[in-house]
C-alpha cells in the first residue's frame, strides 16, 4: 500500500515547483533570480511556508544583500504564486538562507586537507 502524504507536504511540493519557475523567469533582480530553492516547509494549516534558499554566493555581504532583496520582492512573489496555485489562501512567504551546501563543502574541503596532511 503506498504511503499517504499529508496534504501540507503535497501543497509544499506544489510551492517549491512553481516559485523555482516564478524565480528563474519572473523576477528581474539578478539577486533574487539567482537562488536556488533547497527545501519548503508548509504548516498543517497552509498558512505560512517557510522556503529555504541558497545561493552559490558565499560572501556573507552578497548573502545579506540577497535576503534583502527577497524580502523586498515577497509581495510580488506571494501575488504570482497565488496566481498559479490553486488554494483559497495563499501562504506567508517566509525565506530562511539554507547554507548547508556551502557548510557540506567547507566540511569535505576539510576532510580532504585532513586526509592529504596525513600522507
Amino acid at each position: 500500500m503506498p504511503k499517504e502524504y499529508a496534504r501540507s507536504e503535497r501543497v509544499a511540493q506544489m510551492i517549491n515547483r512553481h516559485l523555482a519557475v516564478i524565480l528563474r523567469n519572473e523576477v528581474k533582480d539578478a539577486r533574487v533570480s539567482a537562488l536556488t530553492i533547497t527545501d519548503v516547509e508548509v504548516t498543517k494549516d497552509l498558512r505560512q511556508a517557510k522556503i529555504y534558499v541558497t545561493s552559490m554566493a558565499d560572501d556573507q555581504v552578497d548573502i545579506e544583500d540577497t535576503m534583502g532583496a527577497v524580502e523586498h520582492a515577497n509581495g510580488f512573489l506571494r501575488r504570482a504564486l497565488a496566481s498559479v496555485i490553486d488554494l483559497r489562501h495563499c501562504p506567508n512567504l517566509v525565506f530562511v538562507y539554507d547554507n548547508s551546501i556551502s557548510e557540506g563543502a567547507r566540511m569535505s574541503a576539510l576532510i580532504d586537507r585532513a586526509l592529504n596532511s596525513r600522507d
